[in-house]
């Protein structure tokens, strides 16, 4: 693979002019629904001076193009060092491990990253991406072993654990255990009751512990509270967790109209219900669907992805099924008629069991998606006003270059606004690429 520098699409007139008023009139629509800044998916949305401040110089100058991204240090070098365990510290990426997008954080927002888990490591740290300085910074320093009490029991034996790890999935300090994130990781905005830099939500937890392998209903949260802070701490945040349905494989999205964060785990399962996680009383709920209703698809393992769209007010999913693709919506103001899937104009690529992140540009009204099986090019999907009818979607090539992939990434591939970019980072080792949609 050859470095990405700056390189476009084929070029595409100019669509500024004419999309100005119906964009303007998307984001004060969805900021009216949403009751504060228009938010994508807990990963935030834009102001109309947002989109017409100019973005900083080490994104793409125009549409269509990628970028390589120079930045001051690199993910690797916020390793804590936890004992014995320092080798894996970039697993809190790579293992089935997402990330998501913080607008929040300063000016330009900083992308999250936090995993781990099964059969990758004990680390539990939060590190982010400052978009604002272009710099790695750990936010959390990790639950040291305490001889492997705070991991295990103070006996030792992994049958006798800390009732707390039992129920919440915590450490013996009170954090939660490192688990696989997959897409399950969101954001609270601070107009909805976040910290005044927005605040992370794990909605539930997956695969916690390197051994163990244990999963919980129950939710936690990370507050940013400042940009100077280093020694974050998380705290249980829901009253109650289901029990059920906790199989690995899981994804959430936050509905700003609602100030709930939609949830579901499980898939291949078929799980009844879609779960939501209410803000106002931090109450783990769930809506069953109809006896005639369809269940989400029965997505492989990890493959899942879901955004909320303000504007149509539905849920958008992504995931994979026997090798291809698949996309399917949900309306929010009747989640009990389950899920659709809608025609699309034409078959986009699917890479096996993987993830197939994608994200929405408010400029645009489109998502841009993101697949492991022609990454030489990113493709467009425009949904209609009423989504039965035909998605619209649009191969994007690239010319001489590929961007990266990752067999599971969260919402680490998400647009940021305030730089009119998707700044992905595909591993822990990889560099960083900005990515300029047409808009």
């Amino acid at each position: 693979m050859r470095e990405v520098t700056e390189c476009c699409h084929q070029l595409e007139p100019s669509t500024t002019n004419r999309t100005l008023p119906s964009r303007r009139r998307f984001l004060q629509s969805a900021a009216t629904g949403a009751g504060s800044i228009a938010l994508w998916a807990g990963v935030g949305g834009a102001s109309d001076a947002a989109v017409a401040a100019p973005p900083p110089g080490w994104v793409p100058a125009s549409g269509g193009a990628a970028k390589a991204v120079a930045t001051a240090n690199t993910f690797l070098s916020q390793n804590g060092k936890l004992a014995g365990w320092e080798y894996a510290f970039g697993k809190i990426v790579d293992d089935y491990s997402g990330g998501v997008f913080n607008p929040y954080w300063g000016p330009l927002g900083a992308m999250v990253f936090h995993g781990g888990g099964h059969a990758a490591t004990f680390d539990n740290s939060v590190v982010i991406l400052d978009f604002n300085d272009l710099t790695f910074k750990r936010l959390s320093n990790p639950t040291p072993s305490n001889k492997g009490a705070n991991w295990i029991s103070t006996t030792g034996l992994s049958q006798n654990v800390d009732p707390a790890f039992n129920s919440y999935c915590e450490y013996g300090d009170g954090q939660p255990g490192a688990g696989h994130t997959y897409d399950t990781l969101a954001i609270l905005p601070p107009a909805d009751g976040g910290a005044p830099f927005g605040s992370l939500i794990r909605v539930a937890s997956f695969a916690v512990h390197v051994n163990l392998s244990r999963s919980t209903g129950w939710a936690h949260r990370f507050d940013f509270q400042s940009t100077a802070m280093r020694n974050g701490k998380w705290v249980r945040w829901s009253v109650n967790g289901p029990a059920n349905y906790l199989f690995p494989g899981a994804c959430s999205a936050y509905d700003s109209r609602r100030k709930r964060f939609w949830w579901m785990a499980a898939l291949s399962y078929l799980p009844p219900m879609i779960r939501y996680l209410d803000v106002a009383t931090q109450q783990q709920l769930e809506t069953p669907y109809a006896r005639t209703a369809r269940a989400a698809p029965a997505a492989d393992s990890g493959s899942m992805t879901l955004r909320y769209d303000p504007a149509r007010d539905i849920l958008v999913l992504t995931c994979t099924l026997g090798g291809k693709l698949v996309l399917a919506f949900l309306r929010c103001a009747s989640p009990e008629m389950g899920w659709v899937v809608p025609p699309l104009s034409t078959s986009i690529p699917a890479q096996s069991g993987a993830s197939h992140p994608f994200d929405f540009v408010p400029e645009a009204d489109k998502f841009v998606l993101l697949t492991g099986a022609d990454n030489s090019a990113l493709y467009d999907i425009k949904a209609p006003q009423n989504p039965t009818l035909v998605w619209t979607v649009t191969r994007r090539p690239l010319v001489g270059v590929v961007i990266p992939t990752a067999h599971i990434a969260g919402k680490r591939w998400s647009y940021a606004p305030a730089v009119q970019s998707f700044v992905w980072m595909a591993s822990s080792s990889s560099g960083v690429i900005a990515y300029r949609p047409f808009v």
